[in-house]
């Protein structure tokens, strides 16, 4: 649990744009006329909840020596560990965090 503030803000910018990259394939998919992309959607879908989670686990951040606390997360460091493993198996990244 060594998470700082500059590790967190660098780890949101790397998955704000991993999340924009892949927008941005489904949107030239579907701009091509793509017929099989239902499912591509639905996990778009999934994408745009996980970054939502893992934006405000970190959005109201306590720290102590410089180093970030999740005491008072709804999600405990587990789950946000989970979740960004989630992103970056949608994303197709390596994009981690000590939580």
């Amino acid at each position: 649990m060594a998470v700082t503030a500059a590790q967190i803000a660098t780890y949101l910018d790397n998955i704000y744009l991993a999340q924009s990259l892949y927008m941005d394939k489904l949107v030239r998919r579907d701009k091509r006329g793509d017929v099989e992309i239902f499912s591509d959607r639905a996990i778009a879908a999934v994408l745009n909840c996980y970054i939502k989670i893992i934006t405000d686990y970190f959005s109201q951040p306590v720290y102590s020596g410089g180093l970030f606390l999740d005491t008072y997360n709804f999600y405990d460091a587990e789950e946000a560990q989970e979740i960004v493993f989630r992103i970056n198996k949608i994303c197709d990244t390596n994009y981690f965090l000590d939580i």
